[in-house]
């Protein structure tokens, strides 16, 4: 009986050593994310709050859209922000991407040396939104200071991606300017609208000279063919990664170093 008692308190203890030890290693990286960004902050005359993970929600036509962001906000000063929209595909949510850690890996870029200057915003916008709402909720994020207002790189992954094409058949429909107000470089990840649209669809991002990187996993026959068509027709940037449909889960490090080396050579 002795003996279970004594087993019995060590793992107790041990739990309460974990939980302290995971209390200071928590408290050890808040801090010093803290102070790196304090020095970073003086040197750089920014805003501390700019480099870590914020969560909030704007309204548009009568609809909330939780957001994450982290990243400088706009600035009249700050016209060379980098400004990054992440959407999402249907069966997965803003927190996809915190959790995957690529949120994160994105918003440490602020932290380099090199001083990037990235804005990323992951946003809950609905798979079934087209170009018209997706403007809307843009133009709701600049109204509340998120976004500067100027035309941003966007990520759609799977059908993520509808709106992005709404945009095009808007413009190409109506010569809707939508498309290059707000669309500055589009990442689509296996987006299947793209195999829907019309070339004359797809085309008018060419005509608007907006720079593509097509993305897709090595296991997704769909997101292969996606890519291949924005290649042939837009002179897309294609990369395939190893993994399935939901290829950022599978290479999450390989994805962000695709999208940073893409906006780094298209000056975005």
């Amino acid at each position: 009986g002795g003996d279970n008692i004594v087993s019995g308190s060590v793992e107790s203890n041990n739990k309460e050593e974990l939980e302290e030890d995971v209390d200071l290693t928590t408290t050890t990286i808040e801090g010093s994310v803290t102070n790196n960004n304090s020095d970073e902050a003086e040197a750089n005359g920014q805003n501390t709050a700019s480099f870590t993970i914020t969560e909030g929600a704007v309204t548009y036509g009568g609809k909330d859209l939780p957001y994450y962001h982290c990243g400088p906000l706009p600035a009249d000063n700050n016209a060379q922000l980098t400004e990054l929209i992440m959407l999402h595909g249907a069966a997965f949510t803003k927190e996809d991407w915190k959790t995957s850690g690529i949120l994160d890996m994105l918003c440490d870029t602020n932290n380099k040396d090199d001083g990037e200057s990235l804005s990323v915003s992951a946003l809950d916008l609905p798979v079934s939104s087209n170009g018209e709402q997706l403007a809307m909720a843009f133009d709701a994020l600049v109204s509340n200071k998120v976004l500067s207002g100027r035309a941003a790189t966007f990520v759609s992954p799977s059908a993520g991606g509808r709106a992005l094409v709404s945009l095009a058949e808007m413009a190409n429909n109506n010569g809707s300017a939508e498309l290059t107000r707000i669309v500055k470089a589009w990442i689509p990840v296996a987006s299947g609208g793209v195999l829907g649209a019309t070339d004359e669809t797809l085309l008018q991002y060419k005509s608007a000279n907006i720079p593509i990187l097509a993305i897709h996993g090595d296991q997704d026959g769909m997101g292969k063919r996606v890519t291949e068509r924005l290649e042939t027709l837009n002179d897309a940037k294609g990369v395939e990664l190893e993994g399935r449909h939901p290829v950022y889960l599978d290479s999450p490090e390989e994805f962000v170093q695709e999208i940073m080396q893409f906006l780094d050579e298209n000056g975005l």
